[in-house]
């Protein structure tokens, strides 16, 4: 039977502890007043005009849309490898030594893109129909923002790259006589 490895199982166990903690601790920051003095330390960053209520509570609910990607990639992962649908052994797709780093870093790419993608908003280079700027002021709706760029990173950055294509896209037009078409606009 070709059953995954003890590291593959240990290297789980800590995924799903690392990644639930972290969306204990993105839940606590953002809904209650547990982490009040920390975030009262905060307020030093004044100087630079932040907004460390909206910059670090879109940072951790993009955070906490990575956390719960993970755990549930996790879990189809589990079950997929110890729930065979054709056969009747299990599949060694845990694999867990390959997808580790990825499990690590996707919160906190999460957390990322969720700030990129306000600042995209309010630089007006990106625009959602749905959101105006009485939306952008609601706390909801900014967690609601965060948490989709991170359960969604893979989306957030394609949308990104295409945004970037479409800014910086090379000019199909060939260089013209500027001269001449003064001529030709005159009848010349």
């Amino acid at each position: 039977m070709n059953r995954p490895t003890k590291i593959d199982i240990v290297l789980s166990f800590l995924i799903a502890i690392y990644n639930l903690a972290i969306m204990f601790l993105t839940l606590l920051w953002l809904f209650t007043n547990v982490f009040q003095n920390k975030r009262a330390a905060l307020s030093h960053l004044e100087s630079f005009n932040l907004n460390e209520n909206v910059t670090y509570g879109l940072f951790f609910s993009g955070v906490l849309g990575g956390a719960f990607y993970c755990i549930r990639s996790l879990y189809q992962r589990i079950g997929e490898t110890y729930t065979p649908i054709v056969s009747t052994e299990p599949k060694n797709t845990l694999n867990m030594t390959v997808w580790f780093f990825w499990y690590l870093v996707r919160p906190i790419q999460g957390g990322v893109l969720a700030l990129i993608i306000l600042t995209l908003i309010n630089s007006k280079l990106m625009t959602l129909q749905l959101l105006d700027n009485e939306n952008m002021n609601s706390f909801y709706t900014l967690v609601a923002v965060g948490f989709l760029c991170g359960f969604g990173s893979h989306e957030v950055i394609h949308k990104i790259q295409e945004l970037v294509q479409v800014m910086f896209a090379k000019s199909n037009l060939k260089q013209s006589n500027s001269e001449q078409k003064v001529k030709e606009n005159k009848g010349e």
